[in-house]
């Protein structure tokens, strides 16, 4: 049977033969039954029986007879139909045998069609079938001379004869004729063109590319692919070197390809449509759905054949080039691998020549591949780079090379490094003293987190202004006379920096953004950055670096390709390099000796590069400096406005200005600031940031002008009160300082009137003190603990370390500034971290002397304890001593004698001598009232609200109350 024009035209573009290696015998279509004559009817049977009884009856006479007229008829019918009958079973039979005759032709002819498909297949397999089994197994030393496109029908070498009978014979007479699912091979030597949607042709050349390598051995073919994406996986196989190529072209792809299409001894191109192919080729696939395609033979033919197109996913692919590049290198086949030294000195490579000046190139050579030394281009291939490797990989020898070509290329007025390493520090450390270095930043926390986001802020601002002065758009552009080195950021463990600050991110996405045109370029290490480096980022990484990684994905995350997974775990130092618009290729990284880091570091010249991360606050700030820095002029604060100077600010630690890329000067100024709270926790330095603002109070009015409330609680109780009246009295100064430590502590072991009295008086300081030329500095554990009226009078605070960062927010501090651990001296002043200057104790005021008591005739003495006192006065006087009982006796003798020269010293208790109350009150007329007691004796026989003198703790004190006066305190006779 003729074989339609599509069928022919799949016959010319190439099926593999299908000749039957057993010859088996010739299948022969088993004959139709042909059905029998209808026999007639019986007339001669039917007739004679009734002639025979028409008879009978004659003779007989017997109607009776007549009845066997009617057998004849009957049993002629009887058998015409049995013969009838058994005619349909012979040809039933007949039936049911061709029957299964054909079903056995039918099982035959799929049995022969079997082993024809599976010889065919053997002869031209797929590449799923070659990626099935062994890798390397087919390898040759030629590249293949056929592809398979696809399966489609095509002539069979089964043949059947016989005449076919029906449509049913006539349609298996055409399937043995075909075989479905043949391969389709082409000739790739006349090249093979694919057009279609871009997901099906990539596939289909995907399977295309895999069987040229299942059957090629490494050397024979080499591949040049799109440097894109969606060709990656290709950058695993080990076919590569200068054998004969097989290129392939992709009009959808958006990089252009690495090599040269006239070098390629094969083309396999794939476009949109079949007018956007490269003319020349031989062979086009047309492909319509993922089941069928077109396969046009362009030889003259117009005949197109269907076939079901081979399509092979992109993990199928990886899947099978990793399995390939694996078996290369068990049989010694990946010849890069091979030739690539697994150790390269640093000095061994020649570095290249800089011209004067050049702010166009950071080139350098880090490392060897198969064909000699790697040459990169931060500025030209990046700006950003992103770097890769698995702990152990040699990452961090990676950077110190690289990080040491640039400084012995590149001047320190050219580039300068910030290295930034979540390690520790100890990776970079090699690097230190070179003049190239501006910082060296191990681990952060949560505040030196927030002080690089403005610090690096703060460099972008910087640069943007350089920039702008010099009417340069880019750094580049810049003249020689404008110092501005281009500033290459190295993170190590980008990683862990992301995922414990991600507020870092949006600072390092608006780098990678703008550091171009700025001169800041980012190399971002990290053992897997899939997945944590943004989008934006590596959109501009165009470096790309791969050390060992564990993961496939991680691999193809920053290279496109899963060589960095496949890299021998026991060579440190070998990566994957993937820079824009080539392939990735494997390189042996440069290692570079500590000598050798120590002469570049020895050889360096040139200034040291200006800083753009400033250090944190030291822990101790010496006066020395902090006298040094005052003179240089960066103040932080307020200005007061108006037309009149600023007061001058008095200068007590330093604040951190990252923001600004500088430590300011922290200045409180009395008059505008108003008075100052330090709050903070016990231990955070509060009496240190006293002292300091004291010591600069002094320095600018003297040592006279500087009140500390210390002290006996006598002296301290007298300055209070004293500050008071002069206040109240309008007696006002330039400036005084009254410093009060622990004030929301310090007086509660007062006695409680005497407490009361206190805290009313240092409130009305606080209030009134401003008027008249008084300044207060105090300092308490937190503000809550203050009295309202103290509280608010304090208009300006200093916090140090608090115990929670919910004590600090309540505190009125900024809870993101709070650290748990700080060295005292170390807070917030308003919004930036200060560290106060140490300063020493303000001298200390002697306490002025307390006049002692001398006993007169006719004191009366209120006493706590009576016999006590009664002696003590015995041994320091000769006058009578007359103790006071509830009897009247002692009363009415010292009564007599009231006003007399002669007049005892009465000595009693508060209820003695409240019931001898009219005595008291003569005997206060005309001498000497002493109390020596508490404030309850005091009370009892003085009845004044306002508390007296306060009295240092221990009986060694008293009040004495003379006609007409104050009460006053005195030293209890005896007392030393």
């Amino acid at each position: 049977m003729p074989l339609s024009p599509t069928e022919s035209a799949a016959e010319a573009v190439g099926a593999v033969d299908p000749v039957d290696e057993l010859a088996p015998e010739p299948l022969t279509l088993p004959p139709t039954p042909q059905p029998e004559p209808v026999p007639g009817f019986p007339v001669l049977a039917s007739t004679a029986p009734m002639a025979g009884a028409l008879a009978l009856w004659a003779i007989t006479g017997s109607a009776l007879s007549l009845v066997f007229a009617a057998f004849g008829p009957i049993v002629a019918i009887a058998s015409m139909l049995d013969a009838r009958r058994q005619q349909r079973r012979r040809h039933r039979r007949a039936l049911a045998e061709r029957r299964a005759a054909l079903d056995a032709l039918e099982a035959e002819l799929a049995r022969r069609h079997a082993a024809e498909l599976g010889r065919a297949r053997a002869t031209a397999p797929a590449a799923r079938e070659l990626a099935a089994g062994a890798p390397g197994a087919v390898w040759r030393a030629e590249p293949p001379s056929s592809l398979v496109v696809g399966a489609g029908a095509v002539p069979s070498a089964v043949r059947v004869s016989g005449a076919p009978g029906d449509d049913a014979d006539r349609e298996l007479l055409r399937r043995a004729a075909r075989l479905e699912q043949a391969p389709i091979v082409v000739d790739p030597a006349g090249g093979i063109g694919l057009c279609g949607p871009g997901v099906l042709v990539r596939a289909a050349a995907r399977s295309m590319l895999l069987q040229a390598a299942e059957r090629a051995a490494p050397g024979a073919i080499s591949f040049d692919v799109p440097a894109t994406p969606e060709w990656s996986w290709a950058a695993v196989l080990p076919h590569h070197g200068r054998a004969a190529g097989l290129q392939v072209t992709d009009a959808g792809a958006t990089a252009a390809r690495a090599g040269d299409p006239s070098s390629a001894a094969w083309r396999l191109a794939i476009a949109p449509t079949e007018a956007e192919l490269p003319p020349g080729l031989r062979t086009v696939l047309r492909l319509e759905g993922p089941q069928r395609a077109v396969l046009i033979r362009r030889a003259g033919l117009p005949a197109a054949a269907v076939v079901e197109p081979e399509l092979l996913s992109v993990e199928e692919a990886r899947d099978a080039a990793a399995r390939l590049a694996e078996a290369a290198r068990r049989a010694g086949l990946d010849r890069s691998a091979a030739s690539l030294p697994r150790l390269v000195p640093f000095e061994s490579l020649p570095q290249p020549v800089r011209r004067p000046a050049d702010r166009t190139s950071l080139s350098v050579v880090v490392g060897a591949t198969a064909d000699g030394a790697v040459e990169i281009d931060l500025v030209g291939e990046g700006p950003h780079a992103l770097v890769a490797g698995t702990s152990g990989s040699g990452k961090s020898e990676f950077l110190l090379a690289w990080l040491a070509a640039l400084a012995m290329v590149h001047p320190p007025e050219l580039v300068a490094f910030l290295l930034v390493d979540f390690k520790g520090g100890a990776a970079f450390e090699p690097l230190r003293g070179l003049p190239h270095v501006t910082g060296i930043v191990t681990d952060l926390d949560e505040t030196e987190a927030q002080r690089a986001v403005e610090s690096l802020r703060a460099e972008l601002r910087h640069r943007e202004h350089v920039l702008k002065a010099a009417g340069a758009r880019d750094i580049a552009r810049l003249g020689e006379g404008t110092v501005l080195p281009r500033l290459v950021i190295v993170v190590d463990e980008f990683q862990a920096m992301v995922e414990r600050f991600p507020d870092l991110a949006p600072v390092i996405g608006d780098i990678a953004a703008r550091g171009r045109s700025l001169g800041v370029h980012l190399v971002l290490a990290s053992q897997r950055p899939n997945g944590v480096v943004r989008e934006q980022v590596t959109a501009n990484c165009g470096l790309r670096i791969s050390l060992r990684v564990l993961e496939r994905g991680d691999s193809i995350a920053v290279v496109g390709a899963e060589d960095a997974a496949l890299l021998d775990a026991e060579v440190p130092g070998r990566a994957v390099l993937a820079r824009p618009d080539r392939r990735p290729v494997e390189l042996q990284s440069a290692f570079c000796s500590l000598e050798v880091l120590e002469r570049i570091r020895d050889g360096a010249t040139g200034a040291p590069a200006r800083r753009p991360w400033l250090d944190p606050l030291p822990a101790r700030i010496d006066p020395t400096e902090l006298a040094r820095l005052t003179g240089s002029g960066a103040v932080d604060g307020k200005s007061s406005g108006g037309a009149a100077p600023p007061e001058p600010g008095l200068v007590f630690g330093l604040v951190d200005e990252p923001d600004l890329q500088r430590w300011g000067l922290a200045c409180w100024r009395p008059g505008p600031d108003g008075h100052l709270l330090v709050l903070g926790a016990p231990g955070s330095g509060r009496t240190g940031a006293l002292n300091a603002v004291a010591g600069s109070f002094a320095d600018r009015y003297g040592a006279e002008a500087v009140m500390v409330a210390g002290g006996p609680r006598s002296a301290e109780w007298d300055l209070l009160d004293a500050e008071l009246r002069r206040l109240r009295a309008g007696m006002t100064v330039e400036a005084r300082l009254l410093v009060i430590d622990d004030l929301d502590a310090r007086y509660r072991a007062w006695p409680e009137d005497h407490r009361f009295s206190v805290v009313g008086t240092i409130e009305a300081l606080v209030r009134e003190g401003r008027a008249g030329g008084l300044r207060v500095s105090a300092a308490a554990v937190g503000a809550q603990g203050l009295p309202a009226g103290i509280r608010e009078g304090f208009t300006t605070s200093l916090h140090l370390r608090h115990a929670t960062r919910g004590d600090l927010v309540a505190a009125g501090g900024i809870g993101a500034l709070w650290r748990a651990e700080e060295p005292q001296g170390a807070g917030q002043w308003r919004g930036r971290r200060i560290q106060i200057v140490d300063a020493p104790a303000p001298p200390a005021r002697p306490a002025p002397a307390i006049e002692a008591w001398q006993p007169l005739p006719g004191a009366a003495v209120v006493s706590d304890s009576v016999a006590t006192d009664v002696a003590a006065l015995r041994r320091t006087t000769t006058l009578e001593i007359l103790p006071l009982s509830a009897s009247t006796d002692a009363a009415h003798r010292a009564a007599s004698r009231v006003g007399g020269a002669d007049a005892p010293i009465v000595v009693g208790d508060a209820e003695a001598w409240a019931a001898n109350w009219m005595l008291l009150a003569s005997m206060r007329d005309h001498g000497t009232l002493v109390v020596h007691g508490g404030t309850g004796e005091y009370r009892t026989v003085v009845r004044d609200r306002r508390p007296p003198p306060l009295l240092d703790p221990g009986r060694g004190q008293c009040w004495v109350l003379l006609p007409g006066a104050e009460p006053a305190r005195r030293l209890w006779p005896g007392t030393a």
